[in-house]
């Protein structure tokens, strides 16, 4: 049986795998000085040549455990299939962040992990805002304008550098980590969630 209470306490690790990417990112930034945002990609910060890249790297692993950990919740209050698909893919998601830390720059499946972290964080945002539209045009429709918006800003703005965009992408996935924290605090009673 699913249960609200566990729901709302495994999404609230949403909140901690946010906090947790911008600060070892942060601490990763801080320990290599050299390292320029405006012209690299952040990537640069857990490759061979860095200073400490384990920093980067082992925080993007703790970093998807936090998030695969916040999609569990996802799924626990998912009110329909296609809600479930989308906190599926999130778990995904999570996955390859975690083999971006695995598969650091300089390494043959960087490129690709690192293009599929946002790519399937993305079907993950459309599936639920999809979801969400069975119950709540308004809500669905949200979320919906949001991964449209993210996709549009994402691919029609001249990003002068990788650090830039994979900044700009990591910030829409947070603000929809705490849009589905918010509503998921405003469901009115824990019986919302499917049993």
């Amino acid at each position: 049986m699913a249960d609200g209470t566990l729901s709302w306490k495994l999404m609230l690790f949403g909140i901690a795998a946010m906090i947790s990417a911008f600060a070892w990112i942060a601490a990763a930034m801080l320990l290599n000085p050299g390292f320029d945002f405006f012209s690299g990609a952040l990537s640069q910060l857990g490759s061979p040549g860095s200073n400490f890249p384990w920093v980067y790297n082992a925080g993007l692993i703790f970093t998807s455990v936090l998030l695969f950990i916040f999609a569990c919740g996802l799924l626990l209050w998912s009110h329909n299939k296609v809600e479930s698909a989308g906190s599926s893919f999130f778990m995904i998601a999570a996955l390859f962040l975690a083999l971006i830390g695995i598969y650091h720059g300089g390494t043959y499946p960087h490129d690709f992990v690192s293009l599929w972290f946002f790519v399937v964080s993305d079907l993950a945002i459309i599936a639920w805002g999809a979801g969400m539209t069975i119950e709540s045009r308004a809500r669905g429709g949200y979320i919906l304008l949001l991964a449209s918006a993210a996709t549009g800003i994402a691919f029609g703005v001249s990003w002068p550098s990788s650090a830039e965009l994979e900044t700009f992408g990591t910030c829409a996935i947070s603000l929809w980590v705490l849009l589905m924290i918010g509503l998921r605090r405003s469901a009115s009673t824990p019986s919302s969630v499917p049993r």
